[in-house]
């Protein structure tokens, strides 16, 4: 029962990620479903707990409190691109280190839509050893202030991790006579 509320719910999750990048109200709604979700994987949140991608890159490795024997550290969770012309492709590498003391499988990775796709190792990790999850964001139809982010599951604890890509997509406008 309880996986079937899962699935159902990450289902939900990744309809709603499929449908736009950047766009705050349907933020929002992602926030409220992985809430949700965090509630069933890990036995209930407190109510009213938002889940919220991180805003600001940070130079200094992060490190999740795990109890289980895997965990992650991450170079950054956040990289700024910066600005670029609209039709551009910006490929960037999250690389992270596995400073448990179990091997580390990542079970998935998706990203909140269609124009960002992530690929991850496919290898269990060793402790000690790294690993990466190399991010393409295609910015063909995109313009303005874009926020994908990626949300990566594996045996930590939390199960979920969110990168987050930002940068502005400018577009080249034609002035009209």
């Amino acid at each position: 029962m309880m996986k079937t509320k899962i699935s159902i719910l990450s289902l939900a999750a990744f309809v709603l990620m499929l449908s736009g990048c950047g766009n705050s109200e349907m933020e929002k709604r992602m926030a409220n479903l992985e809430r949700r979700v965090n509630q069933l994987e890990n036995g209930g949140v407190a109510r009213g707990t938002a889940i919220t991608p991180s805003t600001t890159a940070s130079s200094q490795p992060i490190e999740n409190n795990v109890t289980s024997n895997a965990s992650f550290q991450w170079e950054s969770t956040v990289h700024n691109f910066g600005t670029i012309q609209q039709g551009e492709v910006v490929n960037y590498t999250f690389r992270f280190t596995n400073n448990g003391t179990e091997d580390l499988r990542i079970q998935s990775t998706s990203a909140s839509c269609g124009c960002t796709v992530p690929n991850h190792t496919k290898e269990a990790v060793p402790p000690g050893g790294t690993g990466e999850i190399v991010v393409r964001f295609d910015s063909k139809g995109k313009s303005g202030q874009q926020s994908p982010v990626i949300t990566v599951v594996a045996n930590t604890n939390p199960k979920q991790v969110r990168l987050s890509l930002r940068g502005f997509v400018q577009t080249n406008a034609v002035p009209q006579p």
